[in-house]
């Protein structure tokens, strides 16, 4: 702030220096006042602020607060900025204020201040007026005018700048209350319940209630949050009041029921010291339902007995369950009805003996209801809080494999028995054995077809007679196991996992103890780490089936990440089996022609996985099971042929020394190749 005169408008009489100054000496004034009051003002509303958050914006802290502001401001400016300035200073004190400035006028304006006062008789007028041109003129030479206050003057408005930008920078970027406290102090013309950021709203609030009924009481806090709230109660004015707990939903509103209100009731809610208004309850005469009893009569295919509950209210049954109301009222009343979802309205009937009244409805999807009832008046009224109607699911039924209840193989001519087990809630209808031989076209075995009975768990069994199946080493048996519940509209179906009956050689274990038994048994790894390789594709076989079997629960997206997973692992697989081929060719095929029928079988089962990872890739599994299991039963002959070599060269025993030198070479690729695989398939799994 600098309001200086430039040289052409400065004072060029006596009058006007005097009243220049005097000017420039009140401007500090207000200056100096203006930045006391504003501090002043910001640090009780800091104060003011932090005590309104400690107070929680209550009612009375608000109004304090607005109140003390007030006069702190208006006293600041009575006594920092009106009463300074409403001082009054004579000619010759503003003369001797500016000399004491200004030494160098040598107190010629003073001596011409008190020359030209009125009523003052001089000799020589010539000397007076020479005496006051002087006094200008060392003025104007010193610059007096031009510098006097104004040091303090910029050093009060810089001040008072600071203050204000401060203040401005901690409200718009401090804590949210700062923020809070301005608008309830400075908006004045806004009640005390609406400046206050922190604010409980209950809902019923004030209401009129029939006498002997449960009132719900629900509370949002707004601006804030807490851990607990409370409702207070006072059911008489000479009563203190009660605090009960209220429990949070899960919307984040608080919850509680008064129950049987037969009497006025006053109460609030609390939390966080932020406290609602305070509200009542009136009582009135009209019909509410003291007591419903529901009865559940559930669907036919659950072979449930009817299931009555005296005092309900929520209702939460299987879907198409009747559902049968008798509403027991606090005062006699002529009828009413049950709103459905507000929509629809389902008539009560005459009361009974008991002077309940009956009416039912089939509970078929989510919703609420309520019962109305017909005041003395003739009005209905709503006679009992909204409850809840939950229809639940029928959950499907449970299916897995007792016996064996893994992977197993067997001989072409042994029986294989397998045991399948189901389990319902409400009853299993059927259960049935699900196999092919390579992949080929399934067929059926009914183990179970209900006759009639309901039963919650069933287990049956069915025994292979593999030779019938004409099997031959090499082969699979894939079998799985289906079940179907007694619900609605056929029921609902269920699939245990997938098994496998691998078909190896006859009397292949007694070659292998008698090669065993002639000394070393060298070509045990190599067989072990050979059977890996059909081990693999039936893992793969089975993530194929799961996928096929569980995709309606799947997303598309999920459909596609999962028939990718699987499609990698295959590739991963096919990988493997040609690098074995190559390795195959150039270190044994040469040395001995006998491996060479395992060489030209493994192209073919490489050709199958690649149409299997196609059928993969277009997400359609169900398409690649037939190639999966085709590779699969490839692999499986390729693993028997190979034992046959190992057990021809092994010979009748003896060798001692670990089989020949063809059969550990091979034994090695697979080891090395396989372990490689693992690897890759365990990454591909997870």
């Amino acid at each position: 702030m600098n309001d200086s005169p430039r040289p052409d408008q400065q004072p060029n009489d006596l009058l006007g220096i005097i009243s220049h100054v005097r000017r420039r000496w009140r401007t500090k004034l207000v200056v100096r006042g203006a930045v006391t009051v504003a501090l002043i003002c910001a640090v009780l509303f800091f104060a003011a602020a932090w005590l309104l958050e400690w107070a929680r914006f209550s009612g009375p802290a608000i109004i304090g607060a607005r109140v003390v502001l007030l006069a702190a401001a208006v006293a600041s400016i009575g006594w920092f900025l009106v009463r300074p300035i409403r001082r009054q200073v004579t000619d010759e004190q503003v003369a001797l204020y500016l000399e004491e400035r200004e030494p160098s006028l040598q107190a010629s304006l003073v001596s011409a201040v008190e020359a030209s006062r009125e009523g003052r008789a001089w000799e020589s007028s010539a000397l007076v007026r020479k005496l006051v041109q002087q006094a200008i003129e060392r003025c104007t030479e010193a610059g007096a005018l031009a510098r006097v206050e104004r040091l303090p003057i910029q050093r009060y408005a810089s001040a008072l700048g600071a203050i204000a930008v401060v203040a401005i920078l901690a409200v718009a970027f401090g804590p949210a209350f700062l923020r809070s406290a301005l608008s309830a102090i400075l908006l004045v013309q806004r009640s005390v319940e609406a400046a206050a950021p922190y604010r409980i709203e209950v809902t019923p609030g004030n209401a009129s209630i029939p006498k002997g009924a449960d009132q719900a009481v629900s509370a949002k806090l707004v601006g804030f949050d807490a851990a607990d709230a409370s409702v207070m109660v006072r059911r008489a004015p000479a009563e203190k009041f009660e605090a009960l707990p209220l429990l949070k939903s899960e919307g984040g509103d608080y919850e509680a029921i008064l129950f049987d209100v037969t009497g006025p009731v006053e109460y609030y809610v609390e939390a966080e010291g932020v406290r609602s208004s305070t509200f009542t309850l009136q009582v009135v005469d009209i019909p509410y339902a003291q007591r419903i009893q529901l009865e559940y009569r559930f669907p036919a295919y659950t072979g449930l007995d009817p299931q009555v509950i005296e005092d309900g209210g929520d209702v939460a049954v299987l879907r198409g369950t009747e559902v049968h109301l008798r509403v027991f009222p606090t005062m006699k009343t002529p009828g009413g009805g049950i709103a459905l979802n507000d929509k629809d309205r389902i008539n009560l009937g005459a009361p009974d003996k008991e002077g309940a009244l009956a009416a039912s409805f089939v509970a078929r999807e989510d919703g609420f209801y309520h019962v109305e009832l017909i005041a003395p008046t003739g009005e209905k009224v709503t006679a009992s809080p909204r409850y809840t109607i939950d229809v639940l699911t029928d959950g499907a039924p449970t299916v897995s494999f007792g016996r064996p209840g893994r992977d197993t193989s067997a001989s072409a001519i042994e029986e294989v028995f397998v045991e399948a087990n189901a389990q319902d809630d409400f009853g299993v209808r059927d259960l049935e054995l699900v196999f092919s031989v390579n992949g080929g076209p399934e067929k059926t075995v009914k183990l179970y077809g209900g006759a009639g009975k309901r039963l919650s768990e069933v287990t049956a069994g069915h025994t292979f007679y593999l030779e019938e199946l004409g099997v031959q080493p090499g082969d699979a048996v894939s079998y799985y196991a289906r079940a179907n519940d007694n619900g609605v509209s056929g029921g609902q179906g269920a699939t245990s996992d997938l098994y496998f009956l691998r078909i190896r050689p006859f009397k292949q274990d007694f070659r292998q103890a008698q090669s065993q038994g002639g000394g070393g048994g060298g070509g045990g790894g190599g067989a072990d780490q050979v059977d890996a390789l059909s081990e693999q594709q039936r893992q793969i076989i089975s993530a194929t089936f799961n996928v096929q079997r569980d995709r309606k629960t799947f997303t598309p997206a999920k459909l596609r990440e999962n028939s990718t997973v699987v499609g990698l692992s295959q590739s991963r697989l096919r990988e493997q089996v040609e690098n074995l081929i190559t390795r195959m060719n150039s270190q044994l095929v040469q040395q001995d022609p006998a491996f060479a029928k395992i060489v030209q079988a493994l192209p073919q089962a490489v050709a199958a996985m690649k149409d299997a990872e196609a059928q993969l890739a277009k997400v359609s599994p169900e398409a690649a099971l037939p190639s999966e299991h085709k590779a699969l039963q490839i692999l499986q002959k390729a693993e028997e042929e190979y034992q046959i070599q190992v057990q021809s060269q092994q010979g009748g025993g003896g060798g001692g020394g670990g089989g020949s030198q063809q059969q550990q070479e091979l034994a090695d690729i697979f080891e090395q190749e396989l372990d490689k695989l693992a690897s890759r398939y365990e990454t591909a799994g997870r």
